[in-house]
């Protein structure tokens, strides 16, 4: 079953070549209803992605944001490695406790692995509205919001509310990603938002789980997040050259999760 957020990245690509389509057109595609498409259609609406018209929607051409940094967009990206990132990590949550959730594409296949698995007496905290959306209906489960801007490009509640948030409490265990480990070995991003937030939720959290998949290796964002060493372990995936991941442990555990 496809993820709501893979189907709207494909929804995005369907409209960069077509440019417009119809909610018949998608509905036949998908296989889902009218319903979903419509809900799909607003979220990528109110993203800035598209722009709803009668029976369809059409590619957003004056958007100042280029495709790539929308999280619909990226969710597509090495989506088969995440999802092997994904379930090493959530194999790692083995009862209750109080874990954070970042707000990338990352973190939202591994909170719909975790949700595949019996969590009793598990507190999450997210920055991330489609880790919210998602996890809601669990009812053992307890969500809570940092609160925040909502941040439509990059799909996440940020600003300073959400370190003030992030300075009260207590974590067991952040799962978090970012856009590049540069060969200094720090993790990058290109948001000082995302810097500010990870680098708090990192400070507050008793182990830090480093979710990130081998494209990210050796790449660098405008903006350093932290050194590498500040995250106890790095998760990635299968598909990781032996020679990076032979260079990262020499500065950090590293987990290789298998193909699925």
């Amino acid at each position: 079953m496809m993820l709501p957020e893979e189907r709207r990245s494909k929804i995005v690509e369907k409209l960069h070549n077509a440019e417009v389509c119809t909610v018949k057109e998608l509905v036949e595609e998908f296989d889902v209803s009218r319903i979903t498409i419509a809900r799909d259609l607003t979220v990528l609406g109110s993203q800035g992605v598209l722009t709803k018209i009668h029976g369809g929607a059409k590619l957003r051409k004056e958007d100042v944001f280029p495709y790539e940094t929308r999280f619909n967009v990226r969710m597509n990206q090495n989506l088969d490695l995440k999802r092997s990132i994904a379930a090493e990590a959530a194999s790692l949550i083995k009862g209750g406790g109080t874990i954070f959730i970042d707000s990338s594409t990352t973190g939202y296949v591994f909170a719909t692995e975790l949700l595949k698995r019996s969590c009793p007496s598990l507190n999450i905290i997210t920055n991330s509205p489609s880790v919210l959306s998602m996890v809601r209906e669990k009812h053992r489960i307890c969500l809570i919001s940092t609160g925040g801007e909502l941040n439509t490009s990059f799909n996440m509640l940020d600003g300073s509310w959400v370190v003030d948030f992030l300075e009260r409490v207590n974590i067991d265990m952040s799962f978090i990603s970012a856009a590049g480990i540069s060969e200094n070995n720090n993790l990058t991003t290109s948001s000082m938002d995302i810097a500010n937030i990870l680098n708090k939720a990192i400070e507050r959290s008793a182990a830090t789980y480093l979710l990130a998949d081998s494209s990210k290796f050796f790449k660098k964002e405008m903006i350093n997040i932290c050194p590498l060493d500040r995250c106890t372990v790095l998760i990635t995936d299968y598909a990781a050259s032996a020679e990076r991941v032979k260079h990262f442990q020499t500065f950090i555990e590293v987990r290789v999760a298998s193909k699925l």
